[in-house]
C-alpha cells in the first residue's frame, strides 16, 4: 500500500473517532467494491453480501472509539466481511459457526482471464490453457492467489484471514506457484 493511502486511512480513522459521518462515508465509497467482490467469492447471494457489508460498516460506526487500534483498514474490513458472510451462511444452514466449520466454505473465484489476455496479449489458445490450469487449483489456493495478487495483502494478513500460520501461507503460496508452473508447462507441451 502506498504511504499516501496509509495516511488517508489514518485520517479517516481519526475523523471517525471524532464522530465524523463523512469519514465513514469515505470508507464506504473507497472499500465497498473490494468488499463486495471478496464477499461474493463465498456466496452468489448478492443481497446477503450487501447486508453483511452494511452490518460491518454499522459495527465500525458503533465501535468507532476503538478505531485507533486498526492497523490496516483494508485488512480489517476484508476480515470482517468474510466472517460476517460465513456466519450468515452457517446461520441459514442452521449450523453453529466455528473456525473449524469455516474451513469448509466455498470460495468462488473466477480469475479474469480476459483481462490477462488484453494485458499480456495472450492468444486464445493460451487463455484456454490458463483457464484449465487455474481450474485445477484447490479452493484454498484460489483464495490465496486472490488475497495476495488481487487484494495485495501481506503474508501475515493472509495468515490471519485464512486461519493459517504465516509459514503455512508461505508454503501454500510456494506450492501453488509450483503447481501452476508445472501444470502450465505440461499443458504447453501437450499442445
Amino acid at each position: 500500500m502506498l504511504k499516501h493511502d496509509t495516511q488517508l486511512e489514518a485520517s479517516w480513522l481519526q475523523r471517525l473517532q471524532q464522530n465524523d459521518e463523512q469519514a465513514l462515508a469515505a470508507l464506504m465509497r473507497n472499500y465497498f467494491s473490494a468488499l463486495y467482490d471478496y464477499g461474493s467469492r463465498f456466496t452468489n447471494d448478492e443481497a446477503l453480501v450487501k447486508d453483511c457489508i452494511q452490518e460491518v460498516f454499522i459495527s465500525l460506526w458503533q465501535r468507532r472509539q476503538n478505531a485507533a487500534g486498526i492497523l490496516s483498514v483494508r485488512y480489517y474490513l476484508l476480515r470482517a466481511v468474510k466472517n460476517k458472510v460465513l456466519k450468515s451462511l452457517h446461520r441459514y444452514e442452521r449450523k453453529t459457526f466455528s473456525i473449524e466449520a469455516a474451513e469448509e466454505y466455498e470460495f468462488l473465484q473466477e480469475f479474469s482471464v480476459e483481462k490477462l489476455i488484453i494485458d499480456k496479449q495472450l492468444s486464445e489458445e493460451q487463455a484456454a490453457i490458463l483457464r484449465k490450469t487455474l481450474a485445477q487449483l484447490s479452493k484454498r489456493q484460489h483464495e490465496l492467489i486472490y488475497l495476495k495478487f488481487y487484494q495485495h495483502l501481506d503474508h501475515a494478513q493472509i495468515a490471519e484471514l485464512m486461519n493459517l500460520s504465516r509459514q503455512s501461507v508461505y508454503n501454500l503460496l510456494h506450492e501453488t506457484i509450483q503447481k501452476l508452473r508445472s501444470l502450465w508447462q505440461a499443458e504447453i507441451l501437450n499442445t
